[in-house]
């Protein structure tokens, strides 16, 4: 059976390969959102001679980061005060799940204005019962605060990155092991703990600890989503060079059979379909929403009158009469909140009424929230 240590070792290669994605090189500017793992990102950018500007919004995080040797930037992710191509990498670091999903096309935006190439790293949406049900119960409490927090798939990501981005590569890292039945009681118990400081409603705590009694519960660690994107035609680089943990050992990696896929290039979107055949005249379109590869619809002349001229001869034009159907949403209905498979309520709970997004778009820091 595997371990706990086991388990450990194996967080310690999912940070391993999320650091030779984002392949930070000595002597470059970075730019960081987000203060993950406590600032150990950053400060590990910081030792291999990295130039780390870091945007933050409370006194706390900035004590942190400049304690780490980074610089910090108080101000907002969405209008970030540098100049275009002012740094050579801008990472969100486990960042935008915590804002309001209606200024992610804008942030990433930003990061794209500012940065040669940008970085997404975020948690992939639980893949287990007790997961979807934690997360689905997590978000409620922030949106009841003024809050957010959710996770996204990585299509979703990468359409967003797409549109600021020419080339745009993805991974998705993965745990490969279950943890085992012994583990599950002490992370729920270590989740517990930390949304009962943010004082999390009670009732919400009294139901994941009912849910993680039971005998068959089980909860699988979140894989990341790393992607990367760069002008068109520019390749990222490969690896640091430097460990993210140097004294550490991590677990070897999957066999080849169940490896993850590659960081790669993301598949283009396929290319629209062609209507036109070589052997089939060309039509043009009309405009006015009509399409030319609609069928032709015949022309009903009105009916004759007494005493007037004879009418226009019957004759026909493609998609006459006949709307064209809506276009749709890049991703949906613009920035809409992806369906939540914990609506389902596994384990019987009561599905979870959608509020929207509220006033709140920044991470909670210590500053206290805006009027609404």
């Amino acid at each position: 059976m595997t371990g706990v240590s086991d388990f450990q070792r194996e967080s310690y290669r999912i940070d391993e390969q999320i650091w030779a994605s984002l392949a930070l090189r000595t002597g470059e500017r970075a730019l960081f959102l987000g203060v993950a793992n406590e600032g150990a990102w950053i400060a590990r950018a910081v030792e291999i001679g990295v130039n780390v500007t870091v945007v933050v919004a409370s006194d706390a995080a900035i004590a942190l980061i400049e304690k780490a040797g980074a610089t910090a930037m108080r101000g907002s992710a969405t209008m970030i005060a540098a100049t275009a191509n002012a740094y050579d990498v801008a990472v969100a670091m486990h960042y935008l799940h915590e804002i309001d999903p209606g200024f992610h096309a804008h942030v990433v935006g930003e990061l794209a204005r500012v940065a040669k190439r940008v970085a997404i790293v975020e948690p992939s949406p639980p893949a287990d019962p007790l997961g979807q049900r934690i997360a689905a119960l997590y978000a409620r409490a922030k949106r009841d605060a003024g809050q957010f927090e959710g996770y996204q798939p990585i299509e979703y990501w990468r359409k967003l990155l797409a549109v600021v981005m020419a080339d745009v590569y993805q991974n998705l890292v993965t745990f490969t092991r279950v943890p085992p039945k012994e583990a599950v009681a002490e992370t729920v118990s270590l989740i517990l703990d930390a949304m009962a400081i943010e004082e999390m409603p009670k009732e919400y705590l009294d139901e994941l600890r009912a849910l993680a009694a039971h005998r068959d519960t089980q909860l699988l660690p979140l894989s990341r989503i790393v992607l990367v994107g760069t002008a068109a035609g520019v390749p990222i680089p490969q690896g640091s060079g430097a460990a993210f943990r140097p004294n550490v050992t991590p677990a070897p990696p999957p066999p080849p059979q169940n490896a993850p896929a590659a960081f790669a290039p993301a598949p283009p979107p396929p290319a629209p379909a062609n209507p036109y055949t070589p052997t089939a005249p060309h039509v043009p379109a009309l405009g006015f929403g009509f399409s030319a590869d609609e069928p032709p619809v015949p022309y009903a002349p009105p009916a004759p009158q007494p005493g007037q001229p004879n009418p226009v001869p019957p004759h026909t034009f493609p998609g006459a009469g006949i709307p064209p159907p809506p276009a749709p949403a890049p991703f949906g209905a613009p920035f809409a909140l992806p369906e939540d498979p914990a609506d389902d309520a596994p384990f019987g709970g009561a599905a979870e009424p959608r509020t929207g997004f509220g006033w709140a778009w920044e991470p909670p820091e210590d500053e206290p929230p805006p009027e609404p």
